[in-house]
């Protein structure tokens, strides 16, 4: 996997495990406490927080849906530009259809993100190093979700929500420029052939 042949696609599935995890649990883990410290009272958080989890069976359905129909390469940057863009959104809202539509966009966007990632990372390697190198990216996501709560927790003491929001929108800028740079497209090829 650090052969001359899948380092690139070794690298940019291990930022991308790192970066997409920011999002996944810096967002969904702790929108309830950052509804809170936008001043709503821990009731109505955890409604916002139940109506936007609602949307995020769609973002799986989407993911389905689009899996051989659109190139997963580009569903990944357009997806993490989606979280980007609809999480900076969410943490300059003050008005709650705004707070509420902009949470479920970013629901649905990292539940899409989500439900492609994974068959995208097992179709880049062969057989004879796919579990290895899907394994190795993929502990990179659980070193960034033991940091994370810490980085959750500081930013929003010292900057609010939009300081987690930032640091979740430069995460997903990293996954952007990685996966649209160095992933290969893998729609409507075999295996062999994007293992040559």
């Amino acid at each position: 996997m650090f052969g001359p042949q899948y380092r690139r696609r070794t690298i940019m599935l291990s930022l991308f495990q790192f970066c997409q995890t920011i999002a996944a649990f810096g967002f969904i883990t702790w929108v309830p406490i950052m509804l809170v410290r936008q001043g709503f009272v821990i009731a109505h958080s955890l409604a916002f927080t139940t109506m936007m989890a609602l949307l995020a069976p769609v973002g799986a359905a989407l993911g389905l849906f689009f899996a051989e129909r659109f190139e997963r390469k580009w569903q990944l940057v357009g997806t993490a530009i989606g979280i980007g863009v609809f999480g900076l959104m969410f943490s300059q809202a003050r008005s709650d259809g705004l707070i509420l539509v902009c949470g479920a966009l970013v629901a649905l966007c990292t539940s899409w993100l989500v439900s492609i990632f994974h068959p995208y990372a097992a179709e880049l390697f062969p057989t004879r190093m796919r579990a290895q190198a899907v394994g190795f990216t993929f502990s990179w996501s659980r070193v960034s979700s033991i940091l994370v709560g810490y980085a959750v927790t500081w930013l929003l003491s010292v900057y609010g929500t939009r300081g987690v929001f930032t640091m979740i929108a430069i995460a997903m800028l990293v996954i952007v420029l990685s996966v649209g740079i160095l992933g290969p497209t893998t729609n409507r090829q075999s295996l062999e052939s994007l293992s040559r």
